[in-house]
């Protein structure tokens, strides 16, 4: 297919549609796969600003291109109308024009554009395209190697805010809680003060967890410090005691027998000297409470871990570890730059899995809502892990895992069956 692409004369030329059209006729194409730009497409979605309208209609064009028109020097070209767009997404064509517009201005797409205004695809016997008109995604395959880059930059910016946001939490509760312990509290009110100071200032997350780490270690110094102070002014009391000799000693002159002796009284029957046993058992009842009290504890600790996952149906995650899924899921964590070492990191890395797949945040808050954060979230990265190995299989993740979803609320889900095929296909 020649490396020709024509702007029809009824659309206004931007410098953003000139850049997409010069992309278009290049011939350094890198030999980059169709699943390979789709997924950097995809993560690159936020630092490229794409609105969800057009975030939707590149995820339909990607679908509707074959995975052959990406091979080698090809010029994949997708012909598919606004009329049709429109209704496959749900919006007017006007909206669908501005969001390919939008994507073509983001040096994604390219318009190649019929003298009749009308796209379409003529192929070969052997299926390879010789004609075609419509949306070139030529643009997208030279820029690779660029938007790549562009999506780990947000996505490393990504979790540094994210590990920002706890290091100022962490940081909070340990400041307030050093304050609370310590002896000196009157002394260390300043610390409060100034963290409350940089926690309301106009500082960036960064700027903030900085500053409460350098608080925090001035903090621990200042009451080391003190501690040590305090322990050496201690020593030199004792050591002042022990010096002085003009304390007269006491020495106990009442017979040892005299302790154990009992004057009976005038009515000795009454009389009933408590025995060995008789402490025991006064003492007993005390012990008994301080067990049933870490008894009542612990039981209240499992009520609060089983908080998390009260939401999800019995047997949603019967039978699943995070460690099943750390490697169940090594697609989508070499991919998209994540761990799942623990469920607050599978939970927290929910937000760019469902970025990546195109799910709404109110999709997502539903099931969560339905499931419990762990369930949801354990879905939503078998429901990605799938998409990324067999993109042609699941043409919309989104509707496959509100599908896993409400199954999953029927107990109807086997997900640990399907954490092991991929554990094993891995």
């Amino acid at each position: 297919m020649p490396a020709v692409s024509n702007v029809s004369s009824f659309r206004k030329v931007t410098p953003g549609i000139l850049a997409s059209q010069r992309l278009a006729m290049s011939n350094d194409i890198p030999d980059v796969g169709k699943s390979e730009v789709a997924i950097t497409l995809k993560r690159a979605s936020q630092p490229l600003g794409l609105t969800s309208t057009a975030y939707h209609v590149l995820d339909i064009l990607l679908g509707l291109s074959k995975a052959e028109d990406w091979q080698g020097d090809a010029r994949p070209v997708v012909a598919i109308s606004n009329e049709k767009l429109a209704s496959y997404v749900g919006r007017s064509e006007r909206t669908i024009v501005r969001a390919v517009r939008q994507l073509v201005e983001a040096r994604i797409l390219a318009y190649r554009d019929s003298s009749t205004g009308r796209r379409w695809v003529h192929r070969n016997n052997a299926g390879e395209i010789t004609h075609a008109y419509g949306l070139d995604f030529t643009p997208a395959r030279v820029r690779y190697r660029e938007i790549r880059k562009l999506a780990d930059a947000w996505q490393a910016d990504l979790n540094a805010e994210r590990e920002a946001k706890r290091t100022v939490a962490s940081v909070s509760r340990s400041i307030v809680d050093i304050v609370d312990a310590s002896p000196i509290d009157a002394e260390l009110d300043d610390f409060l003060d100034r963290m409350t100071a940089i926690l309301e200032s106009n500082e960036t997350i960064r700027e903030k967890a900085a500053s409460l780490q350098d608080l925090y270690d001035l903090l621990v110094e200042a009451v080391t410090e003190a501690n040590a102070q305090s322990a050496q002014s201690t020593k030199n009391d004792q050591t002042t005691g022990e010096r002085d000799s003009s304390v007269t000693q006491l020495y106990n002159t009442s017979s040892p027998d005299s302790c154990s002796s009992i004057r009976p009284s005038a009515n000795a029957d009454e009389f009933d000297p408590k025995t060995n046993d008789a402490y025991g058992a006064e003492i007993a009842p005390e012990k008994e409470q301080a067990e049933r009290a870490w008894v009542n504890s612990g039981a209240r600790g499992a009520e609060n871990h089983d908080e998390t996952t009260r939401n999800a149906p019995v047997g949603t995650l019967d039978a699943i570890s995070i460690s099943l899924l750390e490697s169940a899921c090594k697609s989508v964590q070499s991919d998209f730059g994540l761990t799942f070492k623990s469920w607050p990191e599978l939970i927290s890395a929910a937000e760019v899995m469902r970025i990546g797949i195109g799910l709404s945040s109110s999709a997502y808050t539903a099931a969560c809502g339905r499931l419990g954060r762990e369930a949801a979230a354990a879905i939503l990265a078998v429901v990605t892990e799938k998409s990324l190995r067999d993109p042609e299989k699941i043409s919309s993740p989104g509707g496959y895992f509100r599908a896993c979803c409400d199954r999953a609320a029927d107990g109807k889900l086997a997900l640990a069956r399907s954490l092991f095929g991929l554990a094993a296909s891995s």
